[in-house]
């Protein structure tokens, strides 16, 4: 069965798009095809708030970028789209690495997990 979100709704939740599209798009952005790599860095840098600090979802997200949670941390910093528990998109640009876990099944909470399968593929990664 196809569900639709209403219109006001679409751009937080309304979105939909196969693993090869993702995956075309990430691959863009990292090879700075759509956007130069100074739009980047500042499209991923975290707003710092008045107290000085940046303020996320969670202890993991714990930053926000223009659209985009961060995870600020000194070793394999990553931006982190979610999708309302069920999808979850992690990208690690010092590492050129990125995963994308599209899921139908509500509560997954893929963000919950992503970086366990980062460490597959980064050597030394600590969550």
């Amino acid at each position: 069965m196809f569900f639709s979100f209403p219109p006001f709704l679409q751009t937080a939740a309304g979105m939909s798009s196969t693993a090869t599209e993702m995956a075309y798009w990430v691959i863009a952005l990292q090879k700075n095809d759509l956007l130069n790599e100074q739009s980047m860095t500042a499209l991923w840098k975290p707003a710092v708030l008045n107290n000085g600090k940046t303020a996320g979802f969670n202890a993991l997200l714990n930053g926000y970028a223009a659209g985009w949670p961060v995870i600020g941390r000194k070793d394999h910093p990553a931006v982190a789209p979610v999708g309302g528990g069920r999808a979850a998109l992690f990208i690690y640009p010092k590492d050129n690495l990125s995963i994308i876990v599209l899921t139908n099944l509500s509560g997954a909470v893929p963000d919950s997990f992503i970086d366990e399968l980062a460490g597959l593929f980064i050597p030394g990664m600590n969550r």
